[in-house]
């Protein structure tokens, strides 16, 4: 059984104000005879923050927090040296956070629970037990909360470094 962790960090894009920050931290899993494939468990985070000068009446500020745990199946499909390339298919409940305030009324904190696919490409860089990767992916899901349009999911792309267990 082999096992490894990761961190990493990056951006989205999900149309319109729909973009900003992410991270994730990644537990994989290969079972023994598995050959080239493996099981990672992601946890994600994601930030989509709009902010508003409204004339006459002051700023609203817009934040949505996602947070997807997701279990995604990994598949090798090149592996060299110092070259790797997964293809990764991915699905999990989405946890949504929206904090939304102004200058003339309260602030307040709804949340929504929801789900998530992913598939995407992951470039690694195998240095020993270290290794580099390069991940881009495809996101699509819902956390509906009443009239929020924030998508947290799109277009993401992530740096990151692997470290192979002992």
């Amino acid at each position: 059984m082999r096992y490894s962790l990761a961190l990493a960090g990056g951006g989205f894009y999900g149309g319109g104000f729909n973009r900003g920050p992410q991270g994730s931290a990644q537990f994989t899993l290969t079972p023994p005879g598995w050959g080239r494939f493996s099981i990672d468990v992601e946890l994600g985070w994601r930030l989509a923050r709009f902010r508003e000068d409204i004339p006459g009446t002051g700023v609203a500020v817009s934040a949505l927090h996602s947070i997807p745990l997701t279990a995604v199946g990994r598949m090798n499909l090149l592996r060299m040296a110092h070259l790797g390339l997964d293809v990764r298919v991915g699905v999990g409940p989405l946890l949504a956070l929206h904090h939304l305030s102004n200058d003339f009324s309260a602030s307040s904190v709804r949340s929504a629970l929801g789900w998530e696919v992913l598939a995407g490409v992951q470039l690694r860089f195998p240095l020993g037990a270290f290794e580099p990767f390069i991940d881009a992916r495809v996101g699509f899901g819902e956390a509906y909360i009443p009239f929020v349009t924030g998508r947290s999911t799109g277009v993401q792309g992530l740096l990151g470094v692997r470290y192979q267990l002992p």
